[in-house]
């Protein structure tokens, strides 16, 4: 049995982490293979080129770097043809992926595709593509089975995600608090700026900024930040004066731990929102791209209303505040954060739709994304 996978980012290799783990479970012997980070690695996958190659943002990052990506996914592609596998999975990364489903699905190669590619909210015209490249979706959102069943007659699974499995209904703050050395008397803030360079140059610098100001306005609280990871410690040692003069403890990694241990979060949006909103947070997201990446992303976001935190695309209507393009300020920050300080109501709100969205989302992923692997085998006999 072969197996090949690609993820494209640190979100893809989470969840490659723990499907590689179950399909060694089913096929103790197979050769998994591809492109993934050091959690699917630790679990027996074997990648053939680092997945911070693929990790870029937008469409300016991604011209930057479309020589070298370009020239991995060639390569890649040749392997898989080269080392047929039983069957593909392409996790997430839809710009790279595809393209690889697309040249193995023509060379007689089975191709699932895990997480779906935001079509219900831009770029509608990807179904094709999607159809010429897999047999599968495998949707980690609970509305796009329908979706893609009743909008474009193609075949979508609700697996559920990970997390919602992984992260209880209720969680023990005090015992995370305990475990990272954090009062349980503060208020713990926990400021997520993103994974990628792109995305934490941008978004530090106002965090920090506003994070200053709340305290100047007399907020007490403990800003914990994870930094997602060491390539990104000089992006924090150039903000090094500003740091030490905030209520701001710096973590190398554990930043799951540090959801769980937090009252609030401000953060990049993204998959991060999705561990946040299942950890119970109310939250303020902020984002920005490039000019040209926003530019480019105006002309082919579907509906003027769309969102971008997952909390919102869940429940279709704005639970809590995103802070997107020019509404990513310092100003409009600080806002929207004390009003996590000040207003409980709104909090209790929050947290009750949180626990509502969660309770839809429980699935056992792995096993369920492994048992279409299997009657998608079948069905080649």
């Amino acid at each position: 049995m072969r197996i090949g996978i690609v993820a494209g980012e640190l979100s893809g290799d989470q969840l490659g982490a723990s499907l590689v783990k179950e399909l060694k479970k089913t096929y103790p012997d197979a050769i998994i293979e591809g492109i993934g980070g050091p959690k699917m690695v630790a679990n027996g996958f074997n990648t053939l080129y680092p997945m911070e190659a693929l990790s870029v943002i937008g469409f300016f990052e991604v011209l930057s770097k479309g020589i070298q990506i370009l020239n991995i996914r060639r390569k890649v592609i040749n392997h898989f043809k080269e080392n047929k596998p039983d069957i593909f999975i392409g996790i997430d990364a839809p710009d790279f992926n595809l393209t690889v489903e697309k040249k193995l699905r023509q060379a007689r190669i089975r191709t699932v595709h895990y997480v779906s590619p935001k079509i219900w909210a831009w770029r509608e015209y990807r179904i094709k593509k999607i159809k010429e490249a897999t047999d599968t979706i495998l949707a980690i959102l609970p509305f796009e089975e329908e979706y893609y069943r009743t909008r474009h007659n193609f075949k979508a699974v609700f697996v559920g995600h990970p997390l919602a499995k992984a992260i209880p209904l209720e969680i023990d703050k005090q015992k995370y608090r305990k475990e990272l050395g954090l009062s349980l008397e503060d208020t713990i803030l926990a400021v997520l700026p993103g994974s990628r360079k792109s995305e934490v140059t941008k978004l530090l610098p106002v965090f920090l900024d506003a994070l200053d100001k709340l305290k100047k306005d007399g907020y007490k609280y403990k800003a914990v930040i994870p930094i997602a990871k060491p390539s990104l410690r000089s992006i924090f040692e150039e903000y090094k004066e500003k740091i030490n003069i905030l209520p701001i403890i710096i973590y190398e990694g554990h930043s799951h731990e540090i959801l769980k241990a937090s009252d609030f979060c401000l953060l990049s949006s993204g998959t991060a929102t999705l561990e946040t909103m299942l950890c119970k947070l109310p939250m303020v997201v902020g984002y920005k791209l490039s000019k040209v990446s926003a530019f480019l992303a105006r002309l082919l976001v579907k509906g003027k209303h769309s969102y971008f935190a997952f909390p919102n695309i869940l429940s279709g209507k704005e639970i809590i505040s995103e802070l997107i393009q020019e509404d990513f300020t310092v100003e409009k920050v600080l806002f929207q954060l004390k009003r996590l300080f000040d207003d409980d109501a709104r909090n209790k709100r929050i947290v009750s739709e949180f626990h509502e969205i969660h309770k839809k989302m429980i699935v056992d992923t792995d096993i369920k994304i492994v048992e279409e692997v299997q009657k998608l085998l079948s069905s080649t006999c």
